[in-house]
């Protein structure tokens, strides 16, 4: 007996869905490493007072982040993405005003968001229960 079309049909999209989502997760793993490396590096040039390092490290973040925000639009709520703009323009201002103290405590809530991210987006079990 030949398999209903309609199965084979169905199969097919659920794999199809699998292989999508499978690579969907590992672009925003892979943004998120990316943007929580250059944090790393901001952080790093902010301990050491190295204003104008930090200022190219953060011209890079805001450079990167655009097309990372317009690929996890699809995916993830709007207030999320608003609060990493809104995140990374504080960070910014206080870099360019050296405040070491308030630019580190912004890039502190950076980095959570980052992982917030990465916790909550990525399919888990634990995401479905």
């Amino acid at each position: 007996m030949r398999p209903d079309w309609r199965i084979v049909v169905l199969g097919a999209l659920f794999m199809a869905f699998l292989v999508v989502g499978y690579v969907s997760d590992r672009g925003v793993m892979q943004a998120a490493s990316e943007l929580q490396h250059l944090a790393k590096g901001v952080e790093a040039a902010i301990h050491t007072e190295n204003w104008f390092a930090a200022s190219q490290l953060l011209d890079n973040l805001s450079a990167g982040w655009p097309p990372i925000r317009r690929a996890w639009d699809l995916r993830m709520d709007r207030d999320e993405m608003d609060e990493l703009d809104l995140c990374l323009a504080r960070l910014q201002g206080y870099a360019s005003q050296k405040d070491k103290a308030g630019a580190l405590s912004e890039l502190g809530v950076w980095r959570v968001l980052i992982t917030h991210v990465q916790q909550k987006e990525v399919f888990r079990w634990r995401n479905l229960l």
